[in-house]
């Protein structure tokens, strides 16, 4: 295990990011000694009281390591010493360019995350990741493709199916960004292009990632009064496009439809059950966040967001939108 999953609460993270040594001195059995934390491993059982011993990258042992020397001790009594989270679920990718420190990341214990969601990423992946590989951050990045951001460099936003020649490209690039090092393809279907793209679309370039074993992971069309179609499409494009599919912060929107769930977390054991690989992800707070875009119909962002300005500056249109 790498040292780059460890948490050991703030404080022993704070100092071990600040410049613990990266291998120990040649009369030291550890680089660094977490003493006394209480140990969460991971396996589900019950916390335990122990050292934790690192030696240059890797977690070196686990027990009483009193009797050993170390380049480095952290005091960790009364601290969890845990593996990191994974935020599986971010839009950090575009901040930990300015801000590789991320400490908004490691002071909460996240120790890796995946960005490049909701459709939303860097065209070029392999570039992107490049720079971290010189220039490494002080958590773990990984990276989805974003359908809505190749359909804009391919299509555009306007609202119209792509043609032949545009799917090829576009599966180009998406096979390329998947050689570089994506995880998978991201798509998020309430906002331009990408609600503009068949199921059909969305199938295609889910089932370009297949080889490598990508996962389709979808901000849904509609988390209101359509929930149930979005998820059988997510279902349908994880099925059809022979990969994993996942709804991201999966929930209902709106008061008066919460219980809605049941229904389409019974659809997803129902996929389930016959063989479709689809799993779902939630957020760990009862809140919800998004751009004010998503309360326009569709027609009214066609051609994207200067279209929707100029529209709303036309009286007729801007009663129609209303």
């Amino acid at each position: 295990m790498s040292i780059r999953p460890l948490l050991a609460a703030a404080t022993a993270l704070v100092v071990l990011s600040a410049g613990a040594p990266d291998a120990a001195r040649a009369q030291d059995a550890y680089s660094v000694i977490l003493e006394g934390g209480l140990v969460a491993d991971g396996s589900g059982r019950a916390l335990f009281r122990a050292d934790v011993g690192l030696r240059g990258d890797r977690i070196a042992a686990v027990g009483d390591l009193s009797g050993e020397t170390a380049a480095f001790r952290v005091d960790a009594a009364g601290l969890v010493v845990a593996p990191g989270f994974i935020d599986i679920h971010s839009h950090g990718d575009s901040g930990v360019t300015d801000r590789p420190l991320a400490e908004s990341y490691v002071r909460q214990g996240v120790t890796t995350f995946f960005g490049g969601q909701d459709g939303d990423s860097p065209l070029d992946i392999g570039a992107f990741l490049a720079r971290f590989d010189a220039e490494p951050a002080a958590v773990n990045l990984g990276m989805f493709v974003g359908h809505g951001s190749v359909r804009e460099h391919v299509v555009g936003s306007d609202d119209r199916p792509a043609t032949d020649e545009e799917m090829e490209e576009m599966a180009s690039l998406v096979g390329r960004a998947m050689r570089d090092g994506a995880f998978g393809l991201s798509s998020g279907l309430e906002y331009v292009p990408g609600r503009f793209a068949p199921t059909e679309e969305l199938v295609l370039l889910a089932a370009a990632t297949a080889p490598y074993r990508g996962l389709y992971i979808s901000h849904v069309r509609d988390e209101g009064g359509h929930l149930e179609e979005s998820v059988r499409e997510v279902i349908r494009i994880a099925e059809e496009g022979h990969v994993a599919g996942q709804l991201t912060h999966h929930k209902i929107i709106g008061k008066d439809r919460w219980g809605g769930t049941v229904q389409s977390l019974a659809l997803v054991d129902e996929a389930r059950a016959r063989g479709v690989d689809v799993t779902v992800d939630v957020y760990p707070y009862t809140a919800s966040s998004t751009g004010m875009t998503i309360l326009f119909p569709a027609w009214a962002q066609d051609g994207g967001f200067a279209a929707l300005q100029e529209r709303l500056r036309d009286p007729a249109d801007r009663a129609r939108i209303r």
